[in-house]
């Protein structure tokens, strides 16, 4: 074999040997996820984790409310609405105050054969009130003038 062809075989058996790998360019410092693979320490020289936090347990939710959308169509604000299952005596607040010509979404407490107990006081000190409201089917509450 001639010593051109000798120098031929010898660079390629290097090559294919992985020589080349030692005359490879460093990587780009700025590349994606560059700056993460030059941080990474051995595994022997990482600190220990901490101890995994506790899963938080949640209380499960009651049964699903009703959202009731409740449209303001007075020309002075709402102070505030009570909304109950029909026959409470004390209704929980669910919304107030709401200015006129606004609206919000409230979300009720399941009520027996859905009939609710609606009682509202505005601004200009007047009051409403509606029994035995059904909700389950039009979910709107409209607070008129009227």
């Amino acid at each position: 074999m001639s010593r051109g062809r000798l120098l031929t075989a010898a660079v390629l058996a290097t090559l294919a040997g992985g020589g080349a790998a030692a005359q490879t360019t460093p990587a780009d410092p700025f590349a994606p996820g560059a700056a993460a693979a030059q941080n990474a320490a051995p595994d022997s020289a990482k600190p220990t984790a901490a101890p995994a936090a506790k899963p938080v347990h949640r209380k499960p939710r009651a049964a699903a409310g009703l959202a009731v959308v409740v449209n303001n169509k007075r020309s002075v604000g709402l102070v505030e609405l009570h909304v109950g299952a029909a026959g409470d005596p004390s209704p929980p607040k669910v919304a107030g105050p709401l200015a006129f010509g606004r609206k919000t979404v409230v979300h009720l407490k399941p009520a027996k054969d859905c009939l609710y107990d609606v009682r509202g006081h505005f601004a200009d000190d007047a009051d409403t009130e509606q029994l035995g409201v059904e909700l389950c089917k039009d979910k709107v509450i409209n607070l008129t003038d009227e």
